[in-house]
Order: C-alpha cells, then structure tokens, then sequence
C-alpha cells in the first residue's frame, strides 16, 4: 500500500535537512533560495527558472517568483558559493574510499542558437555525430570522485568558463585550479585519471615537479608522446608494438564482457629522466591501437596492474554523469544571461545530483532510497547507474506537494500596524 502524503512529507524532509546543511553560514534569504532551487530541480527535473518557480506553488504571480529567483541567482556571490560549496564537501567525505579516486574532463555546453549571452565562446560539439562540429558555447571543466560501494560518481568541482573572458589564462590553468581545490578538502593521497586531453606537458610538470609525487595520476597518452624507454627516446606507439600482453583481463561494461591483455614496462619522460614511470598498454578493447596508460604508480604485481586500468575505466563514469545532468535536468537549456548566473545554478544542481549519489550508497540501509526506486516505476531492477531512475522517482513523489515548501521556511510575520483611533 503506497501513502502518496507521508512519502512526500519525507521527501520534502530530505531536500530540507539537506538544504540547511549546505546553506550553514548563508544569510536567511540565501538559504532560502537554495532550498527553493533544491525542491525545484528535484520536482521539476529542469534547470529551467519557469519550471523552478512553477514547482513551488506560491500564492504570487508566477513573472513575481521567476524574477525574485533572477535577483538572487545575480546577487549570489563568490565567496557564498564557497561557503556551500565548502559544506557540501564536507558530506562528500564520508562516502569516499581509502584512496579517492577522481576523474577530471572537459566537457561543453551548446547554445546553438544564443546570441547575445555573456562571453559566448566556440566549442566542439561532442555529442554531434562526427564529434567535429564546433557550435556556440562555453567549456566545463569538471572533477568527480568515485564513491566507495555503488561507484557513483558524486562532482565536487564544476566550473563554466569561456575563452573570451578577460580572467582566462589557458584551460591548462583551469585544470590545475581544479585539483588544487580537490587538495584543499582531501589532504591524504589521491589518484587523478585523466584522458588524452591531458597529456600535456604543464600537467606532468605540475604531478612529478609542484606535487611532488605527493598524489598519483593516471594519464591515457596519445601515440605520438615520445618516452624514454631503455634509455632511447621512442614513439609510445613503438613501443606499444613491441610489447605482447601476457596479462590476461576480463573487461566488463554495461551489457557486455570483453577480454583485454595488459603489459606494463618502466619509462620516462624525456624532460624528466629522473622520474621512473609506469607505462600501462592494454589491447584488445578496440580493433583500432592498443589503449595506453602513463602513470606514477609502482607495479609489484598483477593486481597492481588491475587496479590501474580499472581506475581508468571508471572514468568513464564522470561523462555519464555529464551526460546525465543535461539529459536529465536540460543544464543546457537553461536560460540565463550571465556566466556568473550560470555557474550558481550548476553548483546548485551539482550539489543535488550528489545528493542522489549519497542516497544511492545508502540504498541497504535507507527505507526513503526504496520507496524513491520503487516509485520510478523502472523497466529494469537492477542497474549500474541509479541516478536515472532515482531522480524520476523524486519528482514522482514530490507530484503530491500542492503547497510547495513555503510552510517549511518559517517566515517571520510583522504585526499589523496599529493606529490610534477617535470615537466620534
């Protein structure tokens, strides 16, 4: 028997408690507009500012509520987004591994049809069928940990920047912000993995020089990368053909298992000849080139290098979870103006998509996590990615709140004024 009422009642519990954790610090107005962005993604499933403000059921006119979430999306400042942004990482710790993993990419959002928003820059186009069309746009750059049961992937930095700006230095620069601010909550030893986006000289400057070898990383290396190997510098593509894969792997993806053979050997950058590195060649995934791994990492064994090129498969899962914050909140069609208004409305819905997360990993252990799973009204019952059918099972029992979350703000009410009166 479903009790629409007390599942929604619950809900709208969990989007509060949750609201007041991260918005401790904020002012009572800034508070209140996150946890009315909060209940509106999670009720409307749109970025959408109409949307947003249709979800809350307020007694005003509906333009009223769109332009007072406007006026707080532009009043909210950068050192207010770090205040959240601090809080929320804060809950993130307590789902994260020994040694957090965490994936760094480059993603974009399209305007194709914009013209007159702020900074407005040109990007490539990855989800187009030739993966070449470059549209109107701004660039993501976003970093994602792991957890530790469900490896759902839970972004703790996401930032929109454009190349016209006049604060832009290079995306290598954004990229090195990025992790800098991952060190700043996760002291102890981390593993970046990184695509072939990455291989750049200024990122292993920055690991085996500035870092010290204090984290590791896992960088996938293009064919033309020269390394030193047995003393002589060589095309890794070279080198790739005279290894054989004597390690044996099964691969497993979303509907299909693969057999991989791994090799691995010791090398060098030849700005770094001091630097022992490992370098990781896996075949077999593609009948293309061999996929190939350049990280600080030792290898002793063969579960050292299991561990390696899974880390980096699971990468894979910061693209889904891109991809899911457009396909599932529209983050692309969101109609604001300003860069500024922009990043506080995709740190918000950051935030919510990370909360999915976290209930996802206390899916055995909270009644609330099956109710939601089960009101998704899902075709398949088990999947490796809940994030889908949780959030349509959030907005399916938030359908019941004809009120909003209004009630939930205690609003002070000024007495009524009081004037002297005459009889007459």
């Amino acid at each position: 028997m479903s009790y629409f009422t007390t599942d929604c009642y619950e809900m709208k519990r969990e989007i509060i408690l949750f609201s007041k954790k991260i918005s401790e610090g904020l002012s009572k107005p800034k508070s209140k507009f996150v946890a009315d962005v909060l209940f509106g993604l999670a009720s409307s499933q749109s970025c959408l500012l109409s949307n947003i403000a249709r979800s809350l059921c307020e007694d005003v006119k509906l333009n009223n509520v769109i332009d007072r979430l406007c006026d707080q999306l532009k009043n909210f400042s950068e050192k207010d987004l770090l205040i959240i942004k601090n809080n929320f990482n804060k809950l993130v710790l307590k789902y994260l591994p020994d040694e957090p993993v965490i994936n760094l990419d480059d993603s974009e959002i399209v305007k194709p049809y914009a013209s007159r928003l702020e900074d407005l820059d040109m990007v490539l186009d990855a989800s187009s069928v030739n993966k070449k069309d470059v549209k109107p746009g701004y660039h993501v750059c976003e970093a994602c940990v792991i957890t530790k049961n469900e490896a759902h992937p839970i972004s703790v930095y996401s930032r929109i920047y454009s190349t016209k700006s006049k604060e832009f230095i290079s995306k290598n620069e954004e990229t090195l912000k990025s992790i800098e601010y991952v060190k700043s909550f996760l002291p102890e030893r981390c593993t970046f993995v990184m695509d072939r986006g990455y291989d750049s000289g200024v990122i292993f400057d920055y690991f085996l020089n500035k870092n010290e070898g204090r984290d590791d990383f896992i960088i996938r290396i293009k064919e033309n990368r020269h390394l030193l190997f047995k003393k002589k510098a060589k095309k890794v593509g070279e080198i790739a053909k005279q290894r054989k894969g004597k390690i044996h792997m099964n691969m497993y993806f979303k509907t299909e298992s693969k057999e991989a053979y791994v090799s691995h050997t010791r090398t060098a950058l030849p700005s770094h000849a001091d630097k022992e590195l490992t370098l990781v060649i896996v075949y077999g995934l593609s009948e293309e080139n061999p996929m190939m791994l350049l990280t600080n990492k030792k290898v002793k064994n063969k579960n050292d290098v299991y561990k390696i090129v899974r880390n980096y498969i699971k990468r894979w899962r910061i693209e889904e979870g891109f991809r899911f914050k457009k396909q599932g909140y529209g983050f692309e069609k969101m109609l604001l103006k300003r860069i500024h208004s922009m990043q506080v409305m995709n740190e918000i819905l950051m935030m919510h998509i990370g909360k999915i997360c976290m209930l996802v990993e206390e899916m055995d252990k909270k009644l609330l996590v099956i109710k939601i799973i089960e009101r998704s009204k899902s075709v398949k019952k088990k999947t490796y990615l809940w994030l889908y059918q949780m959030s349509r099972g959030m907005k399916e029992m938030l359908r019941y709140a004809h009120q909003g979350i209004k009630e939930y703000h205690h609003i002070r009410k000024k007495a009524s004024f009081k004037q002297l009166s005459l009889q007459i």
